[in-house]
């Protein structure tokens, strides 16, 4: 029996939303972006409200979709292409549910740094989005890295990245 978990709070979104500035500022410095790169290159945060069904994932925390802005009414500079970050709310909560050692806050820094690191590889390294499935299992162990590195240092960050090792196998992530 799966246990059954709610949607993000307005406070929950408040800390997410600070989790994505700093997670823009971690991601910019270590790939050397310029000062102007998010507000050049936009992406969207959507929570699991925000999106169709067809959108919902059983067992990740987030994962990056690429949208026509023509599709969501009031957006600046509609008809361009941008990447957004779908999270999977019940999947974060659940999570939060089962641990005691880790918050909303370090959780959404490591999901929101992780989910950019994608969104940067894709935008400045030509990495193929629509990849096949050894391409998206070789670019996830990659970002997975890559975001180590970058979190590597900030408190209570660890726990986090450890259980992900766990989670999905990735011991050796320092290697890829």
């Amino acid at each position: 029996m799966r246990m059954q978990a709610g949607f993000f709070t307005g406070s929950d979104k408040q800390t997410i939303t600070k989790a994505a500035l700093l997670a823009e500022g971690l991601t910019q410095r270590y790939f050397r972006l310029p000062d102007n790169e998010w507000t050049r290159n936009p992406y969207g945060v959507f929570t699991r409200k925000d999106i169709h069904e067809s959108f919902h994932e059983p067992d990740i925390f987030a994962h990056v979709v690429l949208y026509d802005t023509r599709l969501r009414p009031g957006v600046k500079n509609a008809g361009y292409k941008r990447y957004g970050v779908v999270l999977q709310d019940p999947n974060i909560l659940r999570a939060l549910l089962r641990s005691s050692c880790h918050d909303l806050w370090t959780l959404s820094l490591f999901i929101l740094t992780h989910e950019l690191v994608h969104i940067t590889r894709f935008r400045r390294f030509g990495v193929n989005f629509f990849g096949d499935v050894h391409e998206r299992d070789r670019e996830e162990q990659l970002v997975h890295g890559v975001t180590r590195d970058i979190l590597r240092g900030i408190t209570s960050i660890d726990h986090v990245l450890e259980l992900y090792d766990k989670q999905f196998g990735l011991d050796n992530c320092d290697d890829a």
